[in-house]
């Protein structure tokens, strides 16, 4: 078993012999309980069975190998994820609609039986952590739980057990699930935050910045939204969550000036549905609150190529807009080469006059926002269903079950300033209305910011692309920064133009050399983890990474040592575009964020912007984040000073621990 991440270099050690980890050991009998059972199911069906588990502990619970199993194998679940502290976790049988209204955490197969079970809780090495051997309470007729009464007394303890009284849509009882995760959260001037929707592993921080995990983005950022007093400028990929439309147009209403770039899907709304209902949105937006067009009220709105609405009728009827989008101004206009016609949205970035456009192609692939001229949002998250939960169903219960995310805010008016002139350069303007003929998105943008500022005593650079040479800038701070490790988690990384520096800086770093299949190991680190969908691409960083021969020809060279990076094994997607370098070290720790793929297209077609943060507490809490998706993976992690896991348990065997817990 190591015994400290000293095990491949003493630097890569440093903060950890000042600051060693104390963990409690994951055996005590204390640190997870049964904590409620529905042995009798719900008022809406017997089959309705859940069983909630709780850390009454101010340590978090690592469930990846823990078994909660009848005595008669009925029913037998494999727990994985992170349980934390104050924590619990919901299971519920065979579907997420045994408890009405609240998510589960997992599901199980199996019925408990009314007269009564042996239920054992284990931990991964088979130890028992705690036992219920006979139902203490509980009763059927009202379908009233049976309820732990102190969660640190003995399982089995008959007086330890109560009938619930509480009222849920269901019966009595308190069925809970994993909650919101939020540990470091700033909010004065130059304060950085950082957002994961998914799990996080605190103990394998510094402690001094435990991550935010299990996060509703949505609620965070229409919290933000709402506390917009003049100004909102929104760059958004997607948008098709209606709470956050609602928070755009109060604030519209409420007098604030609110702008929106939207991206033009190359894409038919009369055939795409996801399109459709992106195009509705937009078209109440600029109703307004009040629903007519051209009233004080409205949303500006514009994008990089015309928008038009959507005239299906039972479509529009069901997203609250009139019958007919007839009272918005029809015209037939070029874009690219295609005539096209329709009530418009949005006109986009003329090519050449009159009522000649762009073509749909290029993607306006941002996702930030700038409030007040003082806050800024951005990361890797779009503002949809499917990036936070997933489907509607677990949208209704507020499961995050979507894409692997997450999003950061910035409280710097410098920062702010900058993001505004981005904006403004695609706008095409200053005022509250876009001008189509000095609006410039893609390729037509130029480099026209500031690239560092300070946030809080950080230093924090920021580039858009195209025409910042945003990834070429990542590959430079990995060639002149990098000293000890390079820890990443990503969407998609390409080895072409910029993302091939990338790759041949990083080979030099790992094996001391940028020549196809020539290098001999060095101390330093890489570790990384791919999205599977791009994981086999020819294009795909991952193949030279693994000394792999690419399905067609490339110029990246292949590395002699293949790099343990990793095909993911998330729910949905991975859609993370991170990399720490030197986190956990005296070096010069850093994170590179933001919406920008690491591709051709990322760098030379789409807009986008990229953060990198000079600053260990930030690249701490990404390293919390990201050791889950590397084990998740399948990958190998390292023990701290004080191992965090209990006697024989070695390094490596936490390939089981899901994401899907809370999400």
């Amino acid at each position: 078993m190591s015994s400290s991440f000293c095990w491949r270099t003493p630097t890569a050690c440093l903060a950890f012999l000042v600051t060693p980890l104390t963990i409690t050991p994951l055996a005590a009998a204390d640190r997870a309980v049964i904590h409620e059972i529905a042995w009798m199911g719900t008022t809406h069906s017997a089959n309705d069975e859940w069983i909630e588990l709780h850390n009454p502990g101010a340590d978090a619970v690592y469930l990846g190998g823990w078994t909660l199993a009848a005595a008669d194998g009925a029913p037998s679940v494999a727990l994985a994820g992170v349980l934390p502290p104050g924590g619990y976790l919901l299971l519920e049988r065979t579907d997420d609609a045994s408890v009405p209204g609240v998510g589960a955490d997992l599901l199980y197969s199996g019925a408990l039986e009314n007269g009564g079970e042996i239920l054992e809780l284990r931990d991964r090495n088979a130890a028992l952590v705690d036992r219920v051997d006979a139902w203490y309470a509980g009763d059927n007729p009202t379908r009233a739980t049976m309820s732990r009464i102190s969660p640190w007394a003995a399982g089995a303890d008959p007086g330890n057990w109560q009938t619930s009284t509480a009222v849920y849509d269901g019966g009595r009882g308190t069925p809970t699930r994993v909650s919101e995760q939020l540990n470091t959260v700033e909010t004065g001037p130059g304060a950085v935050n950082v957002y994961f929707n998914k799990d996080a592993l605190p103990p394998y921080g510094l402690g001094a910045s435990p991550a935010n995990y299990y996060v509703n983005l949505e609620d965070r950022l229409i919290a933000r939204l709402n506390a917009a007093v003049s100004t909102i400028d929104l760059a958004t990929y997607e948008l098709n969550l209606p709470d956050v439309v609602a928070a755009l147009l109060a604030r519209a209403d409420a007098g604030v000036r609110v702008r929106v770039i939207a991206d033009a899907k190359d894409v038919d709304p009369a055939l795409d549905e996801r399109y459709a209902s992106f195009c509705l949105y937009l078209e109440r937006l600029l109703r307004g609150l009040d629903g007519v067009h051209g009233t004080a009220d409205d949303v500006a709105v514009f994008s990089d190529a015309p928008i038009f609405a959507v005239v299906d009728v039972a479509r529009r009827v069901a997203a609250g807009l009139p019958a007919s989008p007839a009272d918005l101004p029809f015209d037939a206009v070029i874009v690219g080469d295609q005539p096209m016609s329709g009530h418009v949205l949005s006109y986009g970035e003329l090519e050449r006059e009159p009522d000649d456009y762009y073509a749909r192609g290029p993607q306006m692939h941002n996702k930030f926002v700038v409030l007040d001229g003082t806050w800024v949002w951005t990361g890797s998250w779009n503002f949809t269903v499917t990036g936070l939960y997933g489907s509607p169903e677990n949208q209704a219960v507020g499961t995050l079950g979507g894409n692997t995310n997450h999003a950061l805010e910035l409280r710097s008016p410098e920062l702010a300033a900058i993001y505004t002139d981005e904006f403004e350069e695609m706008w095409g303007s200053g005022s509250a209305e876009p001008d189509s003929t000095q609006a410039r998105f893609h390729g037509r943008k130029v480099d026209n910011t500031a690239h560092v500022v300070t946030v809080g005593g950080r230093t924090v650079e920021v580039y858009f692309s195209p025409g910042d040479g945003a990834i070429a800038k990542l590959a430079q701070r990995v060639a002149e920064d990098a000293r000890v490790s390079a820890r990443f988690a990503v969407f998609a990384f390409g080895d072409q133009d910029g993302g091939q520096d990338l790759v041949d800086e990083l080979k030099l770093l790992y094996e001391g050399s940028k020549v196809d299949l020539v290098g001999v190991r060095t101390s330093f680190v890489v570790e990384g983890v791919f999205d599977s969908l791009f994981w086999d691409q020819y294009w795909s960083a991952s193949i030279p990474m693994t000394g792999r021969l690419p399905s067609q020809p490339t110029d990246s060279a292949r590395w002699a040592n293949p790099a343990p990076v990793l095909k993911d094994d998330e729910v949905q997607k991975l859609h993370h575009k991170y990399l720490i370098l030197d986190g956990h070290t005296d070096s010069d720790p850093m994170v590179v964020t933001g919406s920008t793929n690491w591709s051709a297209a990322g760098e030379d077609t789409n807009d986008e912007n990229l953060l990198i943060i000079h600053d260990a507490g930030i690249a701490d809490q990404f390293l919390q984040e990201f050791f889950v998706r590397y084990a998740q993976a399948g990958g190998e992690l390292p023990c701290g000073p004080v191992c965090i896991f209990d006697d024989g348990f070695e390094s490596g065997d936490v390939s089981a621990w899901s994401s899907s817990i809370g999400g």
